[in-house]
């Protein structure tokens, strides 16, 4: 199942430039984890040990928020997932 990935320009170093990519994968976890698969730099910068997203970051499905962050949340062929660098502050 093909899902496509767009990811914050903060990434762009870690991808060549490329900011909007094809996946593999039934749930956000899987997807994400192709997505280091073809990107390997990015691993450092998206997941945690236990390979879920790190906090800093969040992720929408098809424009939508999905809260909290469920990485088993699952996806069909052709979604739209953004990764998104989450500014904090106060």
């Amino acid at each position: 199942m093909s899902v496509d990935v767009e990811i914050s320009s903060i990434f762009g170093s870690y991808t060549d430039g490329v900011l909007n990519m094809k996946v593999e994968g039934k749930t956000v976890r899987e997807c994400l984890h192709d997505l280091v698969r073809q990107f390997p730099d990015l691993k450092k910068m998206l997941l945690n040990k236990d390979g879920d997203l790190m906090h800093s970051y969040d992720f929408f499905i098809n424009g939508k928020s999905v809260y909290p962050k469920d990485m088993n949340t699952p996806l069909k062929n052709g979604d739209k997932l953004n990764v998104l660098f989450v500014i904090h502050g106060g």
